[in-house]
């Protein structure tokens, strides 16, 4: 350090050097350089064990420093680059390199070693004495001989030794090299190793790690690798030795002694004997593997049957023992609501306000009725299942119910209180009451008779259907009234988001992409009305969480089915027939929600019911076009041909209700026998322009063919009536220069059935097993 230092110092070209700067050089020993460090500044807390490697990298910082500050001109001298952490991971590479060296031969390896030498030896002089064995060649010629007199032996050359001079000698760079060439001592020259003095400092890193790698594979496998090699030689040598003797040994053997025919059929018979007799026991083996495999296989499905037929049983205990515990909760529950019932009172006004969810517990019980007595062999906790979903809901109705009458008798005895407060200030005059009350319910008697008598003589709706209507409409307001103090308040807003999407996500997927989709989207909106727990995203919902939730959601689905006639069927006919075969499923298990969707029908449609609905006394021209259906937007009515379109879809819709097929042949809760009813109704009044044309070729295209099926020559009369008389009358409320593109429309769909023979399938109709 202290030479490269004094160089530094006089490198310079104005200054010459005064010593040479070398160990060696005189002036050198006789002149020291007093160096200017004074102070050692090197911070021995923090790094007490210092290496030459941090001393080096301080040295050429501080040249480094000296180089720039005696720098005036010129170019900038170049900085001396120096990493002491690589310097210290080389030297400490390079030390687990050479400290542990190659080890010497240990007592056992040298025996090992040597024992396989004796063996290569003895291996070699074996071969030797084979190529030179010709007193035994002699030996087998005279037994040929004797055994065959008259022949003589011709023994091939490559059976004898090369002895003779007269054969030329082989190549010895062309021929392989003899065994004893090979064999070699331990600790030849030959054996490749690492010199100790190679000069590695000048090595690159790569190089250093190269030395490393190679160092450790041979310190690691010297003993093992060795051994192993050794004796898979040893072994591999003697097992070609002993084949290539033997092998020899045959071929002299059939080249002395020839077989004859004889010997060589019976050897070829036995083969082919052990052959068949080894085929033989293989096939019997894998007879019995196989069978042993049957039996296995039959056994397991034993098991599993027992097991299966078991798990069943049990499932049918259970199934009747909640079944059980639902009817007797169910009798207690309608014992009591009857008993609230009998309690209440004002009981024949007020229970009108309730009817409908009393007809709702009614439909209930009956549901729980049929689903109690149903046996389901498959599953049977399904119909337990189902039936604690009743009786909970049952349950709910009862509590609101029971809570009605309560505020109800509240009520009543308030005023009665009042009544007889009032009572002792004032004289009462019940004699002009009730008169007055006579005369006034007779006078509404009266107007009602006349009303109901005028129906017979309207020609906008029959008697029967307006009261249907009326009575529908009721309930669905009523309804609608039971869910308003769920669908107002505030703080459940984010309750009906969650309830909606419940609703609302199944209901847009709803197609006939196959029956196991279908089956799902039923199963979910099917969950949601039995008020089960239902998925929505993240959260989990239930629609009996809160009163009102049960009915919200129910009338919310059946308005957004009836919607999906103008929205989604209007613009795809084909969607009307999976979204109908749902609407059917979910009419059977749940009858109030059947008699909503046909109260939506009616009112989106009102000429489904049918309904020609005339211009009330004062009725303004938007009241009256928005009661049959038509839209406004910013105060102006929806075009004839849109109106004429989204009712079709409705009414396509309704028909698909009507021909949809029910699964597992349950009844229809309203099938061809209300087409039947609705196409006399829709007959016996007289047509409106174009409506009724649209009307009646949607309505014929979707359920004609199933009526005709049905209903055979009765369908084909009216099909005629419709084809002269109705078309007739239809022909004459049409304006002329109308387009009359539903009167066309019509005219070529009657024209195509009578050449036709009858009415096809509609075309998207789901087929009888799809799901």
């Amino acid at each position: 350090m202290a030479r490269e230092l004094f160089n530094l110092l006089v490198n310079d070209s104005k200054d010459a050097a005064p010593l040479f700067p070398t160990d060696t050089g005189k002036g050198y020993k006789q002149a020291k350089a007093h160096l200017g460090v004074r102070k050692d500044r090197w911070d021995s807390t923090r790094f007490s064990k210092r290496s030459i490697e941090d001393l080096k990298e301080r040295y050429y910082d501080i040249c480094n420093i000296l180089n720039k500050a005696r720098h005036t001109t010129g170019p900038e001298p170049k900085n001396i680059a120096y990493d002491a952490d690589n310097e210290k991971r080389r030297k400490e590479q390079l030390k687990r390199l050479f400290e542990q060296l190659n080890p010497m031969p240990t007592e056992e390896i040298c025996q090992n070693f040597n024992e396989l030498r004796s063996d290569l030896v003895l291996l070699y002089e074996l071969k030797l004495g084979l190529s030179t064995c010709e007193y035994e060649l002699q030996a087998l010629r005279h037994q040929y001989e004797a055994l065959a007199p008259g022949k003589t032996l011709e023994i091939p050359a490559s059976l004898l030794s090369n002895n003779d001079p007269a054969i030329p000698a082989e190549d010895v760079s062309a021929r392989p090299k003899a065994l004893s060439e090979v064999i070699d001592v331990v600790g030849s020259a030959a054996t490749p190793m690492l010199d100790e003095t190679t000069p590695v400092y000048n090595l690159s890193n790569h190089m250093i790690m190269q030395l490393f790698e190679l160092k450790e594979a041979q310190r690691s496998s010297v003993a093992s690798s060795f051994m192993k090699k050794m004796e898979d030689f040893k072994e591999s040598s003697r097992r070609n030795d002993d084949e290539e003797c033997l092998r020899k040994k045959q071929e002299l053997e059939e080249r002395l002694v020839p077989k004859t025919e004889s010997q060589i059929d019976v050897e070829m018979t036995i083969q082919r004997l052990q052959n068949e007799a080894r085929l033989r026991i293989q096939q019997k083996e894998d007879q019995i593997d196989k069978k042993l495999r049957e039996v296995q296989s039959i056994q397991e499905k034993e098991l599993q049957e027992d097991l299966k037929k078991k798990t069943l049983e049990l499932q049918i205990v259970e199934a009747q023992r909640r079944k059980g515990i639902c009817s007797e909760k169910l009798e207690l529950m309608l014992k009591s609501l009857d008993e609230s019932i009998i309690s209440c009172l004002n009981k024949e006004s007020f229970l009108q306000t309730i009817q409908m969810k009393i007809d709702r517990v009614t439909a209930l019980k009956n549901q729980f009725q049929v689903v109690a007595n149903t046996a389901n062999n498959a599953d049977p906790l399904i119909n337990a299942t189902r039936s604690e979903n009743i009786v909970q809901q049952i349950e709910d109705l009862s509590e609101v119910i029971k809570e009605d009458i309560s505020k109800n008798n509240a009520a009543v005895h308030e005023k009665v209180m009042l009544a007889k407060r009032q009572a002792q200030s004032t004289v009462p005059a019940p004699a002009v009451k009730q008169e007055q009350q006579n005369d006034s319910n007779n006078h509404s008697e009266k107007k009602t008779n006349e009303t109901d008598e005028g129906y017979e003589d309207l020609n906008f709706v029959q008697r029967e259907d307006l009261l249907l209507y009326s009575q529908l409409q009721s309930e669905l307001s009523q309804y609608e009234s039971s869910a308003a103090a769920f669908t107002n308040d505030l703080s459940l807003k984010a309750l009906r988001f969650e309830l909606q999407k419940a609703v609302l996500h199944p209901l847009n997927e709803i197609s006939d992409l196959s029956g196991q989709h279908l089956q799902d989207k039923l199963d979910r909106l099917a969950s949601l009305l039995r008020g089960n727990a239902v998925n929505v995203g993240s959260r989990v919902v239930r629609a009996t969480e809160h009163p009102g939730g049960l009915e919200y959601c129910t009338n919310l689905l059946a308005r957004r089915m009836v919607s999906q006639g103008e929205d989604q069927v209007n613009v795809n006919p084909k969607a009307a027939f999976p979204i109908a075969a749902v609407i059917t499923e979910l009419w059977i298990e749940f009858p109030i929600f059947g008699r909503l969707v046909l109260a939506h029908f009616y009112r989106q449609c009102p000429y489904l019911v049918p309904y020609y609905a005339p211009q009330q006394e004062g009725q303004s021209n938007e009241d009256y076009y928005k009661s049959l259906g038509y839209r406004y937007s910013n105060g102006k009515v929806e075009q004839q041909p849109a109106y004429l379109k989204r009712m079709s879809g409705v009414v396509r819709l309704y028909a698909a209700i009507l021909i949809s097929l029910p699964r597992r042949n349950q009844p229809h809760p309203h099938g061809l026998e209300h087409a039947w009813r609705y196409l006399a109704s829709l007959l016996n009044l007289s047509p409106r322009n174009d409506i009724t044309a649209a009307i009646l070729v949607e309505f014929l295209s979707v359920t004609g063919h199933a009526m005709s099926k049905e209903y055979g020559k009765q369908f084909q009369k009216i099909l005629h009536l419709i084809c002269t008389e109705y078309f007739s009358m239809i022909r004459n409320v049409t304006p002329k220069g109308s387009g009359g593109g539903p009167v066309t429309r019509l005219e070529d769909f009657l024209q195509e059935s009578i050449t036709k023979g009858g009415i096809p399938p509609p075309a998207g109709q789901l087929p009888l097993r799809f799901w």
